[in-house]
């Protein structure tokens, strides 16, 4: 649950382990975890959705922990436990390497990244996952935390426009075009030469001989 919560929320460490059931919001119309101010990494009160696939799991560990209010979520966890050896425990379990595609070391925060890079895969709004990530700076959040997934390079490109039927007609055009310039200065240059040749061939004969090149109509029309 302290992995999925921080996967899901992107809170930090100290906000949850030091987040009391009264600031989970389970009603159907405000899935929500609030942050203290006074556990805010920026001091600033803020109120993180949650998703509904979540709802059902701390709506089953409220019913087993039958808390008070003012109660931690993470009794059972201290408040100053190792998150970066436990998860570096539970990744050898789970023969997970510690390593991710990038070469980065994996720890406890990189389920924040993790939560940030989901957002920012998603058609989710550049501002809307700053927000999300409670970061001032934009550039935080996009050249620090989100990591692009391929899949999602690639959907990207279904949302470039179509110029398909455009660019084989004007190709088709070019081609017609192209192919006409050629045919005319074939026809212009097999004119030129049949001229020539028959200058030359009426210098070869004196006046009054026949020039046989000149007898063909063809050759000089």
């Amino acid at each position: 649950m302290l992995y999925l919560l921080t996967d899901l929320t992107g809170l930090r460490r100290k906000e949850l382990l030091n987040l009391t059931w009264d600031a989970i919001s389970l009603s159907k119309d405000n899935y929500s975890v609030k942050v203290k101010a006074s556990i805010a990494k920026n001091g600033k009160e803020a109120e993180q959705p949650v998703p509904a696939m979540l709802v059902s799991f701390l709506t089953s560990l409220k019913a087993q922990a039958r808390p008070k209010d003012g109660d931690r979520v993470f009794l059972s966890f201290s408040k100053w436990i190792n998150t970066a050896e436990h998860i570096r425990e539970d990744f050898k379990v789970a023969k997970i390497e510690l390593m991710d595609r990038d070469g980065n070391e994996i720890c406890f925060h990189s389920l924040r990244n993790s939560y940030i890079s989901f957002l920012a895969n998603s058609q989710t709004p550049a501002k809307v996952v700053q927000k999300l990530a409670r970061h001032s700076d934009p550039r935080l959040t996009s050249n620090t935390y989100a990591r692009t997934f391929e899949e999602a390079e690639q959907k990207a490109m279904d949302f470039l426009p179509n110029f398909d039927d455009f660019f084989l007609s004007t190709s088709l055009d070019k081609m017609c075009r192209k192919q006409e310039i050629s045919i005319d200065k074939h026809r212009h240059q097999n004119s030129q030469d049949a001229l020539k040749t028959a200058i030359l061939a009426q210098e070869k004969y004196p006046q009054g001989e026949s020039n046989p090149c000149l007898q063909d109509e063809n050759l000089i029309s």
